[in-house]
């Protein structure tokens, strides 16, 4: 993971510690060529508190710390400069269109990668396998994402429900229980209903794999995907960067749960395939 990423999202730091990943998140050339004692002197901070982020960043030392930050800062700048909201320009030619559209993909992807955390997708997986049934919460446009995420599930043999309208959606988690699983697909939390959503499966126990910006604090889940959070939620061309994230994602996750027990859901893909064939005629 890009180790400007890491410091954004590290979320279990002291008062001090946020300020040294704040300064370095705008200082980073100057911290290049800076010792303990100058960065400490800069953050008002102690020598410990410094090597204690490095170990919260899994990182052995303020030496290892700047050549993660060398070796990650060309990426972190270019894809700071680029912009998400805004890809196409006024007056560009068709294949310049093409191209900008091609770089806010790869992009994306890679931001999307960027923060993602494998040992969620893991347990993730796991809940989806022991869960009775499996529920999925989203509104708007992204209510064909989770359509789509239901049909590939289904074409291996698990069914996923989709409520669509706010009181079904409700009613829904309202009569949930833990051995039900929930995906909540929501950018920032702000749906109309989300949060009494996420109230309402958490009183009953219900699991919750929450996909959402890093930058969301209105819902908790029990695990937690995160949308590349490049683009912003309303001052925007169109969500392509944010629409890509999510596919991927999802697409992901249905590939992580399919390989968690590959031959078989091989087998039934096949099999149904063979059976609506043959049905046909």
């Amino acid at each position: 993971m890009n180790i400007f990423v890491q410091l954004h999202r590290q979320d279990n730091l002291s008062s001090s510690e946020q300020r040294i990943a704040d300064y370095i998140i705008s200082h980073p050339d100057a911290v290049l060529s800076m010792s303990v004692d100058e960065l400490k002197a800069k953050t008002y901070v102690s020598s410990a508190t410094v090597y204690r982020l490095c170990d919260k960043l899994k990182i052995g030392g303020f030496s290892e710390l700047k050549i993660r930050l060398s070796a990650d800062l060309d990426e972190y700048l270019h894809q700071k400069e680029f912009d998400f909201n805004f890809p196409v320009l006024r007056d560009q030619s068709y294949y310049e269109i093409m191209n900008a559209m091609q770089e806010n993909y790869l992009r994306t992807i890679d931001s999307t990668i960027d923060h993602m955390r494998t040992d969620q997708i893991r347990l993730a997986v796991s809940a989806m396998k022991r869960a009775k049934q499996i529920d999925f919460y989203t509104s708007a446009g992204n209510v064909w994402f989770a359509k789509n995420f239901a049909f590939q599930m289904q074409e291996i043999g698990v069914t996923i429900n989709v409520p669509i309208d706010e009181y079904e959606q409700q009613l829904c988690a309202a009569a949930s229980d833990m051995s039900h699983m929930a995906i909540q697909l929501s950018f920032e939390g702000r749906g109309l209903v989300a949060k009494s959503i996420s109230d309402s499966l958490h009183k009953n126990g219900t699991p919750i794999l929450l996909i959402c910006s890093p930058n969301q604090t209105m819902i908790k889940g029990n695990y937690t995907l995160y949308i590349s959070p490049m683009e912003n939620h309303y001052r925007k061309i169109s969500s392509f960067s944010t629409r890509l994230s999510i596919l991927y994602i999802l697409d992901v996750l249905y590939s992580c749960y399919f390989e968690s027990n590959y031959d078989e859901n091989f087998e039934k893909k096949m099999k149904y395939y063979n059976t609506m064939r043959e049905s046909a005629g």
